[in-house]
């Protein structure tokens, strides 16, 4: 079953707890509910409450509500039962990737246009962590299995201090574990995945 929206899609994502649900960010400043089990009607709803296009989307984990980031610098925490925006989260950059918390579904990671990691709390509506090396815009991020870990992708920085990067950090001391895990001159990463590896 394809589904299309009215401008190219940037993200899709399914819901763990509804598998039936995709959402998907487009540049067209929406978010979309897409009900893949539906025959007549497969969007089921359109969020517009972003000002600029939509980069990134994610399920919470409970299922009920998803979270948007975009060119608007903020990221937005949206109840997709009722339709409302019930929380924004405003930046000083794009923001182009964000990943809920694994383990603390109040707690959020965002990344974006200025190479600026920031761990966000739901409850109180603001950054609890950041994290900072200098390095280009973020790509894209991703937890450990354990959650005490995440590693970050980025693109080319402006000083040159780390081009390309893939970095593991340590979430509540908020520095990285690894100097530089991979630096090609040559090559952007736009996804990353966390291997945890037994030996």
């Amino acid at each position: 079953m394809k589904k299309r929206s009215s401008s190219s899609s940037t993200r899709m994502t399914k819901a763990k707890k509804r598998a039936h649900l995709l959402a998907s960010a487009g540049m067209d400043q929406a978010v979309y509910i897409w009900n893949v089990w539906a025959t007549d009607q497969n969007k089921s709803r359109v969020f517009h409450f972003h000002n600029a296009a939509v980069k990134d989307v994610r399920w919470s984990q409970h299922g009920l509500s998803i979270l948007s980031c975009g060119y608007d610098c903020s990221s937005r925490l949206i109840d997709v039962e009722k339709g409302t925006q019930t929380q924004q989260f405003k930046e000083d950059q794009v923001v182009g990737v964000i990943k809920f918390h694994p383990e603390n579904h109040n707690l959020f990671l965002s990344g974006g246009s200025k190479g600026l990691l920031r761990m966000w709390d739901i409850r109180i509506g603001k950054v609890v962590h950041e994290y900072m090396r200098g390095l280009g815009p973020i790509l894209d991020v991703e937890f450990s299995v354990d959650s005490r870990h995440f590693i970050s992708a980025s693109d080319i920085s402006k000083s040159n201090i780390s081009e390309n990067s893939i970095i593991v950090w340590d979430v509540l001391r908020q520095v990285p574990l690894s100097n530089q895990v991979l630096d090609l001159n040559n090559y952007s990463f736009g996804s990353v995945e966390y291997i945890f590896v037994t030996l």
